[in-house]
C-alpha cells in the first residue's frame, strides 16, 4: 500500500530548519512544497541573547559542510502567520495529503482540519516530561539530564500531546557546550522525520498514546538561560569520555 498526495512543511527561516527541508529532499522525499512562517509569538520579558551568535555559527559550520543551505530546489509561499486567512488560502492552493510541522506556532484547529491525512510535529524535546517551548532548556533548569531528546508526534487540538510516532534521546558527551544542543537535537529530529515520513508514503506509520502528559512549559527568560547555560556546559565538562 503506498499513499498519495502532497506534503506540505510548515517551518521558519533559519539554519536547522534549511538543514531539515535539503536533507529530507537529499533523502528522495517529496517535501518541496512549504509555508514559511515569518513572524512568531513573543513573551513581555527578555529571552536572550545569551549564546546565539556562538549557536548561529557553530550550526553554519556544521550543517553545512555537506549539504546545501538554499532553497531554491523548494515551491515556497510566505506568511505572518500560519492560522490566517491569506496562509488558508495559500495551503489549499497546495491541497496537501499531510503536513510536517516543524518552528510553526501551535495550529488552530481550522488549520489542522485542511490536512486530511494529518500532520506531526517536531518537538525538541521529551513529550510525556516536557511540553511546550525551550522544553530542552527546562529539563536542564530541573537538572533533568535524561529527558533531552526528540519527539515526533501527530498534532491534535492540544499541545504536544498528540500520539506518537518516534522518539529518541539525546546522548550527552563530554565537553558538549548549550549552544550546541539545537544541533544536535535537529540531526535527530531530521533522521526520525525521514524514517516517519517514508513509513506514511509506504501506508505503515504507526503511531502509540502519550504514556502521561507533560508539564507544559513557556518561554525560558534569559536570566534563567544564562543560569542553564552555565549548569550544562559544566556538566558536560565533568562527563567521563
Amino acid at each position: 500500500m503506498t499513499v498519495e498526495g502532497s506534503i506540505l512543511v510548515l517551518t521558519t527561516d533559519t539554519n536547522h530548519h534549511r538543514y531539515f527541508l535539503n536533507k529530507m529532499l537529499g533523502a528522495g522525499l517529496p517535501v518541496r512544497d512549504c509555508l514559511m512562517e515569518s513572524t512568531s509569538i513573543e513573551p513581555p520579558f527578555a529571552t536572550g541573547p545569551v549564546y546565539g551568535a556562538q549557536e548561529d555559527k557553530f550550526e553554519h559550520e556544521n550543517f553545512f559542510k555537506e549539504e546545501r543551505s538554499d532553497l531554491e530546489r523548494f515551491l515556497m509561499q510566505e506568511t505572518e502567520n500560519v492560522n490566517a486567512n491569506d496562509s488558508h488560502e495559500k495551503i489549499k492552493s497546495v491541497s496537501p495529503a499531510f503536513g510536517v510541522v516543524f518552528g510553526a506556532r501551535r495550529l488552530s484547529p481550522e488549520t489542522i482540519q485542511l490536512f486530511p491525512g494529518g500532520l506531526i510535529n517536531v518537538h525538541r524535546g521529551i513529550a510525556q516530561y516536557y511540553r511546550g517551548l525551550d522544553s530542552d532548556l527546562w529539563a536542564i533548569y530541573h537538572k533533568d539530564y535524561g529527558t533531552l531528546g526528540v519527539t515526533i508526534h501527530k498534532i491534535d487540538d492540544e499541545l504536544d500531546t498528540g500520539e506518537i510516532v518516534c522518539q529518541e534521546y539525546l546522548a550527552l558527551k563530554q565537553g558538549m557546550r548549550c549552544y550546541q544542543l539545537r544541533y544536535y537535537t535537529t540531526i535527530i529530529a531530521t533522521e526520525l522525520v525521514i524514517v516517519a515520513l517514508r513509513k506514511y508514503l509506504s501506508g505503515t506509520l504507526t503511531s502509540a498514546k502519550q504514556e502521561k502528559n507533560g508539564r507544559y512549559y513557556s518561554f525560558m527568560p534569559k536570566d534563567l538561560k544564562e543560569i542553564v547555560a552555565r549548569r550544562f556546559d559544566q556538566y558536560c565538562k565533568n562527563l567521563s569520555r
